[in-house]
């Protein structure tokens, strides 16, 4: 299991915790810079906030009223709206209180605690005790989220004990035991953990994460703590997904996400990206039920017995699993899944594609038939996009040059570089093939891009390759808006 486990945190766009974070926290600053740049005289708070060292940052933009406020303002953004208000409200109120070392919710909790310590800086939400008209504003926001967060039903949360916490540290101490890696590396993603029983639209809560209604949340109902073994798979469940949904704030993983695929073990069809995040998370189901059944003495010893019946939910009744019986478990589940995404080939990006094979390179060594990842037909841009353009009309244009007024931030260590448009408010992510083409574009001919180019890239790429190279990247990088034509 160990070369599984590491296989799980290599892959640098979906596996690697921290480029993940990297990159999110590049997210976060040129967002701040493109909503800042829109009332540059009132939002100074936004300025300063982006300004700030990767920790602080993360614990001020990792907590899940201003990340949703946050991701909120891009999305009005784009679409032509100025939505920053809100977060430059909390921002303003949060950096001149001048209180440190805890996020702007965790600040005003009743009682405070770390959710694993030794492990990461996540919090358990206790109750909200606000001190004046901003915190209650906070508070407030706080609340709603919380009880937006639950499809087809509510739920009341429930404060937290001394014995929950410390079973909840004994189910995160189990997870990283049996997945050293894998156990760390998702629970970095995790900055709220609350306690709730209630009803949702399967039935009662078992446990979710917060996505888009509550980023970087865990709710989980009590009774998941009873055993370690059932809190260490419901935190790799729900961390692994809040894993996979910081990932893909910096790439689309489909052309078509509402494309709807048949579930045989559900009885709604569920959406092409939400088939890819289940594909993530039985894979990760797969590798923590093998860990766990070949787990040692000395774990039971501390965590007492693993439950004897494998941790899957159940087919919804009247569906063809239902009444097939088939479907009952994890290795079924994702052997169909992983057919569905061969199958939807077509329909997924580059960056899709690329999660797709790493998924397989693990399911390679955990089903008996490893599924296999078409070849790729389509010609692949430098921007890491279908190639999109005509070529051949490049050569007639006179010269190309970078547009608009832009956010950007250097990612040095990935070779990435983060661009935010001020025009559209889109985001763009340029590896370093990209990246290079991108500064090469200061209003000069086509000729003369190929020959700086060239010179950059050495005399072992030939003159053909590099013309193709070059005509695909410009293509891209013109389809997205960063580069124009200047006659």
């Amino acid at each position: 299991m160990t070369r599984v486990d590491q296989i799980l945190v290599s892959d640098r766009h979906f596996g690697d915790s921290h480029a993940i974070e990297a990159r999110n926290l590049a997210r976060l600053r040129v967002g701040l810079g493109l909503l800042a740049a829109e009332e540059p005289g009132e939002r100074r708070s936004m300025g300063e906030a982006a300004a700030l060292d990767d920790v602080s940052m993360r614990r001020l933009m990792y907590d899940p009223v201003l990340r949703n406020a946050f991701e909120d303002a891009i999305a009005m953004m784009e679409n032509g709206l100025d939505g920053g208000a809100a977060l430059e409200g909390y921002l303003r109120h949060v950096l001149q209180s001048g209180r440190s070392g805890l996020g702007p919710c965790e600040r005003i909790s009743s009682t405070p605690r770390r959710a694993w310590p030794r492990l990461g800086p996540a919090w358990i939400l206790g109750s909200l005790s606000p001190e004046d008209p901003a915190e209650e504003r906070l508070a407030d926001r706080m609340r709603e989220l919380y009880a937006g967060s639950f499809d087809g039903g509510a739920a009341d949360p429930i404060k937290a004990t001394d014995a929950m916490a410390g079973a909840l540290s004994a189910g995160a101490d189990l997870l990283t035991a049996l997945l050293p890696e894998t156990g760390a590396s998702v629970l970095r993603h995790v900055a709220l953990v609350g306690f709730t029983r209630g009803e949702s639209a399967d039935g009662p809560l078992q446990s979710l994460s917060g996505g888009d209604p509550l980023p970087s949340a865990i709710l989980m109902a009590p009774e998941r703590l009873e055993n370690s073994w059932v809190a260490a798979e419901t935190l790799l469940h729900e961390s692994a997904h809040l894993k996979l949904f910081d990932a893909l704030r910096a790439g689309a993983v489909t052309t078509e996400p509402n494309l709807l695929v048949p579930i045989p073990w559900r009885t709604e069809r569920w959406r092409l990206i939400r088939v890819l995040v289940a594909l993530h998370f039985y894979t990760h189901l797969l590798v923590f039920q093998e860990a766990a059944a070949n787990a040692g003495a000395e774990l039971t010893a501390v965590h007492g017995e693993r439950p004897a019946d494998e941790e899957v939910d159940e087919a919804t009744p009247g569906t063809p699993a239902a009444s097939a019986g088939t479907h009952q478990s994890a290795a079924e589940r994702v052997a169909y899944l992983a057919e569905c995404a061969v199958g939807e080939w077509r329909h997924l990006t580059p960056h899709g594609r690329r999660l797709v094979r790493w998924m397989f390179s693990v399911l390679g060594r955990m089903l008996p038939e490893a599924p296999e990842a078409p070849e790729d037909r389509d010609p692949i841009g430098s921007a890491g996009m279908t190639a999109a353009g005509d070529s051949a009309a490049l050569e007639a244009e006179a010269g190309y040059g970078r547009t608009g007024e832009i956010q950007a931030f250097a990612l040095e260590e990935l070779g990435e570089l983060v661009v935010g448009d001020a025009r559209t408010g889109r985001m763009h992510w340029l590896n370093a093939h990209s990246w290079l083409l991108y500064s090469l574009c200061d209003g000069g001919p086509l000729d003369g891009i190929e020959s700086a180019y060239a010179a950059r890239v050495g005399a072992a790429v030939p003159a053909d390759e590099v013309r193709r190279r070059v005509r695909a990247g410009l293509s891209d990088l013109a389809a997205s808006g960063l580069i124009g034509v200047r006659v």
